[in-house]
């Protein structure tokens, strides 16, 4: 079978699309499929501009996907794999499978940022939703979270062609270490002190802001606890001008760590995760799939695509919205020995959230249509 790969992002450049492509196609390869993969960067075909995707968002994307549609008018692929594809007219795809990682609509909807940002999401909801609705027929669609797959419902696209298959962990990479000291010393963390440990976009979905304000709560309480964030994203200059304005002594601002490098130690050496979403497309999000795998307790906003936490019993799932009860409930978890949530969190990335069981079932779809 020879299958083409098209994505606006592919590592080491990208996150989340990034990872989930890379781990399908590496799967892929080993099972014996053809695949060529097409990205603003690689590796097999480059197409559209990746500086103008992280200058100008849509605008980039929108450039990317019609340079996709105008290079594969004629292809000999069996079938096809997009992810969150904006192809406004022209789908040369007859037989391909849609991964949908979020939606414009989710993220229109929960009203989230300044009213530039939700007019900007507003306006790019309906072209996201002419873009899907108007697939060929034969297109099938998976969402990495049923939130997602309910979005692409009040899209438009009939619920029998979308499949749930949630984001994947790389098991071996990201993994415990009972040393933790070690690793904290490449970070410079507090080799003594409870580490809380956020990963990723500081953007206004994640809200940073509140987890700052939750946090300055806790350090007044608790002198031994440090909060560590690591990411870049739109926010991230208001964010530590929000934590030297507030006086927070115990936060760390590591930036961007190297995904394959650095960010396994970076888990390995935390003592717990928080993650105060008011958005996520995945279900789990990249970044709590490897806290998981890390096997790190988890503390995590009340959204549908964080209840994972509870579900593997591996954590505790917080209301964000009053910083002082957040912080008050967050500090009755800390007081509490809670190693057998680091422990099921481990167990249920391996058995549920393993790249090699999900990538398997992305090829029987493949297969799939394939034959359609």
């Amino acid at each position: 079978m020879k299958l083409l790969v098209c994505a606006s992002e592919y590592p080491p450049y990208g996150s989340g699309i990034a990872n989930a492509v890379y781990n399908v196609v590496e799967y892929l390869k080993g099972q014996g499929v053809e695949c060529t993969v097409c990205t603003p960067t690689g590796p097999d075909i480059k197409l559209g501009d990746w500086d103008l995707i992280l200058k100008t968002g849509v605008i980039g994307l929108l450039n990317y996907w019609y340079r996709v549609s105008r290079y594969f008018k004629e292809n000999n692929y069996d079938v096809v794999w997009l992810q969150n594809p904006l192809i406004i007219a022209g789908n040369p795809f007859p037989r391909c499978l849609v991964t949908i990682h979020s939606t414009y609509y989710g993220m229109s909807a929960q009203r989230i940022g300044s009213l530039p940002i939700r007019l900007y999401e507003s306006l790019v909801t309906h072209v996201e939703r002419s873009c899907l609705t108007r697939m060929p027929p034969t297109t099938l669609f998976t969402g990495v979270g049923q939130p997602v797959r309910e979005e692409l419902e009040m899209i438009g696209v009939a619920g029998d062609r979308i499949t749930y298959i949630p984001n994947g962990v790389d098991i071996r990479h990201f993994h415990p270490s009972p040393d933790k000291k070690a690793f904290r010393k490449k970070f410079g963390i507090p080799a003594d002190d409870t580490i809380l440990l956020s990963v990723g976009r500081l953007t206004p979905a994640k809200r940073p802001f509140t987890l700052l304000e939750v946090f300055s709560y806790i350090e007044k309480k608790r002198q031994d606890v440090t909060l560590c964030i690591a990411g870049g994203g739109e926010h991230l200059e208001a964010t530590q001008d929000l934590a030297q304005r507030m006086g927070l002594r115990k936060v760390l601002f590591l930036g961007n760590v190297d995904h394959d490098r650095d960010l396994p130690d970076l888990y390995a050496c935390a003592d717990y995760y928080i993650m105060t979403s008011k958005y996520e497309g995945g279900m789990p999000p990249l970044t709590l799939a490897e806290a998981m795998a890390s096997g790190l307790p988890c503390i995590v906003s009340d959204i549908p695509n964080l209840a994972i936490a509870k579900e593997a019993d591996c954590g505790r799932v917080v209301a964000f919205d009053d910083a002082a009860k957040a912080g008050d409930e967050i500090l009755r978890y800390l007081n509490k020995k809670h190693q057998g949530h680091g422990v099921n969190a481990r167990k249920y990335a391996e058995s549920a959230l393993n790249w090699d069981v999900l990538s398997a079932r992305y090829a029987q779809i493949f297969e799939y249509l394939a034959t359609v």
